[in-house]
């Protein structure tokens, strides 16, 4: 029974994060603020986001620039509306982040970034034809 769950959780998450993307900026959607010594970034709107960040980790030694494949941009996450994300960032430190509608997976479809910090987001799926 377990495994039948898992596997229904795991296929619902994969069609979750593999979502098209319309390749649209998000950052108005987005809110900023120090939760318990951390930064938190918070999906106010109504469909689902992925924000993209780097900075001060206080469990990582990455920081902007130390991304995957030469990405500024070191650590992503999927938001659906209302949630948040802790980025393990100190409070006070330095920190960039960036938010597209629609999900990412591991890699980086769905978005380009740039050693200055600036991103584009890109669509996919049935977007991108």
């Amino acid at each position: 029974m377990r495994y039948i769950v898992c596997l229904l959780f795991c296929a619902l998450f994969a069609g979750q994060a593999a979502a098209a993307n319309p390749g649209k900026d998000a950052q108005q959607c987005v809110s900023v603020e120090s939760k318990r010594g951390e930064i938190s970034l918070t999906n106010n709107c109504s469909e689902q986001i992925f924000i993209l960040w780097c900075g001060d980790m206080k469990y990582s030694k990455e920081r902007c620039g130390d991304g995957p494949n030469g990405s500024y941009y070191a650590f992503s996450n999927n938001l659906g509306p209302g949630r948040s994300s802790e980025l393990r960032i100190r409070a006070g430190g330095n920190y960039s982040w960036a938010a597209c509608y629609g999900g990412i997976s591991f890699g980086k479809e769905g978005y380009e970034d740039y050693p200055d910090g600036s991103y584009k987001c890109l669509p996919t799926g049935h977007y991108a034809r």
